[in-house]
């Protein structure tokens, strides 16, 4: 008899054997199609290893880091499930770590993965903006990154200028990174099988952005889209001391035109104006 969570073995069959339930608290749909696994995994792995596998479940994607050797930590924080996997991947490639991803410190990372790594994970919908955030703050640690979200999300990040979905994070990764949505994912390849159909994106980190620049740009953007509906102007900007006129001195020296909105301006004039807030 082969032990539950095998290749053949549906998430449903899985689950009953190890007597768990998804819980929506997590936010747990299980990926169960294994083709869609390898080609999440094929583009993870054409990026550098080691991988850190974020919200692994029940292993759809760490088995097949696994029978390809690859080293990998994967993060669950599911106590259940942890325990399966620690089982289940015993002798293997892969470590399990039981943990919360978003309260690992930075330390753990560099001494887990000195020489850095890429990222990799099915991200559950509710904890999409947390976890990408804390990506953001880990990019010199992990500058790769292969992330599969809802849909809507995916299109988000990978925004440009001048529509509704681009946001403060579509900004954020437009400054930072490199990101390019790689193909969709239907609904139906999840048990449960959520409301919504999800996308699998890439993220390449470029460059070397000075913290003090990137704490700027998240100010200047968080005020900036504060009120998106209303004009760049009328922003608030209690962090300067001169207010409003010190606010469209700098939208005007980072050639942002005062009376445009916020999401009609391009992430590298989003990297002006930090720069013009800094003094860098």
């Amino acid at each position: 008899m082969r032990p539950p969570g095998s290749p053949a073995d549906s998430p449903r069959r899985t689950l009953a054997a190890l007597g768990l339930s998804p819980r929506k608290s997590l936010g747990q749909n299980f990926l169960a199609d294994r083709n869609v696994a390898g080609k999440i995994v094929a583009l993870a792995r054409s990026f550098h290893p080691p991988f850190l596998e974020i919200g692994p479940g029940l292993g759809a994607l760490t088995s097949p880091l696994a029978d390809a050797g690859a080293p990998a930590v994967a993060v669950e924080i599911d106590r259940g499930l942890a325990a399966h996997l620690r089982d289940r991947f015993a002798g293997t490639s892969v470590e399990i770590l039981e943990a919360d991803f978003l309260a690992v410190p930075e330390q753990e990372w560099r001494l887990r993965f000195p020489a850095g790594g890429t990222v990799v994970g099915n991200l559950p919908y509710s904890l999409s903006s947390p976890i990408v955030l804390r990506l953001i703050d880990l990019r010199d640690r992990f500058p790769r990154a292969v992330l599969m979200l809802q849909r809507e999300v995916v299109d988000r990040l990978c925004a440009g200028p001048g529509g509704k979905e681009y946001g403060i994070l579509s900004v954020y990764l437009g400054v930072l990174a490199e990101t390019r949505r790689e193909f969709v994912v239907r609904r139906a390849c999840f048990h449960p099988a959520p409301d919504v159909d999800s996308a699998v994106m890439s993220v390449r980190f470029v460059g070397e952005t000075p913290e003090a620049l990137v704490s700027a740009l998240r100010t200047v953007v968080r005020a900036a889209f504060a009120h998106r509906r209303k004009t760049l102007r009328n922003a608030p900007v209690p962090f300067l001391p001169g207010g409003s006129e010190q606010w469209c001195d700098l939208l005007l020296a980072a050639g942002i035109d005062p009376a445009g909105r916020a999401e009609e301006v391009p992430p590298p004039a989003y990297l002006a104006l930090a720069r013009a807030f800094a003094g860098i």
